[in-house]
């Protein structure tokens, strides 16, 4: 299957893996010369073209993460069933039920909000009591009912309320899970047939989607609106005529068989959340300079790593990347009872070859642009120092979780510390001062964007 969901974060961050696959060097390890090897494009003669719409998109994936289950807020479409009982004089609990008062299966326009009469569907005590409440979730509650109840022999009676909420319809900004399956349609919206079985072109049994962010296309977006959970429904649409991720989708109607599986509640974008969740940045301003200088590396990145030319893989780095791959993850594999091979296959999606080619080519990347930026970039003694102890602690907090005791956490990280290799820590402090630095040396153009780009996958809390 060809998947066409793109996770937006991918564009917003370094498109280059960085593993801990570092190449072996001697004494001369930090002057590693990469002419001979490889051609840098001249990226600082290109004018990259910033979308203007990408930071309202990646703000989107983020709000996605950090949602949290739905709970019914103020002008809601709700489903509800709503019970009566007559107070049990004897032990002042619910007694028998009012079955000509029962509200079964009933939709609530805007609920707890009143219309231009000021008045309520059934009652501003009641209806207030289904805010913040979790979908399936039934709740009971003794009240005197007020005077706008909506049957007036019960006002100023004491009565307990068992109310369910069942279901809500889907508006704008809510997210969701959802599975799907999309197809390929004709003029007419008949799914297309190939080798007698229906022409699908995607799949997913878990995916999130946040109304109004445009991260997934707007005709799928759209669709999605008016839904409810548990229920399935066909959207019709098609993708936008210069649909970016896929040029191959561009123009081509497409039907989604939907399903809503979960529903979240995004989080307010604002001061609180950047602070919250992003504690390097004092405010959204500082949050979006960030974001916007990710998005133009990204880019940069991008640009470089699709028309570098690699004259030749150095062997000597060659053998040594090979015997670090086989030191930190041969155990991995033996664990799993695998081929080394295997693993990386299953683990990255390609041959061992092709995967220390990939870290090779990253390397010898950041070192050609470690010598064409220059000193600025170049790691002091200090930096590794913190490097290492970043990645050291890093460590030992994981094999804690695993259970290890903090004395044994301790020697551990070190230990593995010292074969990732002082290259490696050298490498990821290179890489970050580059990548701060390089979104500076380049010319930007901000462009208009259509919101057409992404469908995502992604993870909610």
């Amino acid at each position: 299957m060809k998947k066409r969901i793109i996770c937006l974060l991918l564009a917003i961050c370094t498109v280059f893996i960085i593993c801990s696959c570092s190449c072996v060097r001697g004494d001369d390890k930090y002057d590693y010369d990469m002419t001979e090897y490889i051609k840098l494009p001249n990226y600082k003669t290109r004018l990259f073209e910033v979308e203007e719409d990408a930071i309202k998109q990646a703000i989107g994936t983020y709000l996605v993460q950090f949602s949290s289950e739905y709970k019914v807020k103020r002008g809601d479409k709700i489903n509800v069933d709503v019970k009566y009982f007559l107070p049990n004089p004897d032990i002042d609990k619910k007694g028998d039920e009012l079955t000509d008062l029962f509200i079964d299966d009933v939709w609530l326009e805007n609920v707890a909000t009143p219309n231009s009469d000021n008045n309520y569907q059934i009652s501003y005590q009641i209806e207030n009591i289904m805010i913040g409440r979790k979908l399936k979730e039934t709740v009971t509650n003794k009240l005197t009912m007020a005077d706008d109840f909506y049957v007036e022999e019960y006002r100023g009676q004491s009565l307990y309320v068992e109310m369910t909420i069942n279901n809500k319809e889907l508006e704008m900004g809510d997210v969701l899970m959802a599975s799907y399956t999309g197809y390929y349609v004709d003029e007419n919206n008949n799914i297309i047939k190939e080798n007698d079985k229906d022409k699908t072109f995607d799949t997913s049994d878990n995916s999130a989607f946040y109304i109004g962010s445009h991260l997934a296309i707007d005709g799928f977006e759209n669709g999605l609106i008016g839904m409810q959970l548990d229920k399935e429904k066909d959207i019709y649409t098609e993708f936008p005529s210069t649909y970016k991720p896929d040029p191959t989708m561009a123009g081509k109607k497409v039907m989604f068989r939907v399903k809503v599986k979960s529903l979240y509640t995004a989080p307010t974008y604002d001061d609180a959340f950047v602070t919250t969740y992003f504690t390097k940045f004092k405010n959204t301003t500082e949050f979006e300079a960030a974001l916007r200088k990710e998005y133009i590396l990204s880019l940069v990145l991008d640009y470089i790593s699709n028309n570098v030319q690699i004259l030749e893989y150095p062997q000597a780095e060659y053998k040594a990347a090979q015997l670090q791959l086989e030191e930190i993850e041969g155990p991995f594999a033996q664990s799993k009872g695998i081929t080394l091979d295997a693993y990386i296959q299953s683990e990255y999606g390609m041959t061992r070859d092709a995967y220390i080619k990939s870290n090779m080519k990253t390397e010898m990347i950041y070192y050609a642009l470690r010598n064409l930026i220059g000193d600025s970039v170049v790691p002091t003694e200090a930096e590794l120092t913190a490097e290492r102890n970043a990645q050291i602690a890093s460590y030992k907090s994981y094999y804690i979780q695993e259970g290890m005791s903090e004395s044994n956490a301790i020697e551990q990280a070190n230990s593995f510390v010292d074969k990732l290799g002082e290259a490696f820590i050298y490498e990821q402090v290179l890489y970050d001062k580059i990548d701060n630095v390089l979104p500076s040396q380049v010319k930007t153009k901000t462009i208009p964007s259509t919101y057409d780009s992404y469908i995502f996958d992604a993870q909610v809390k």
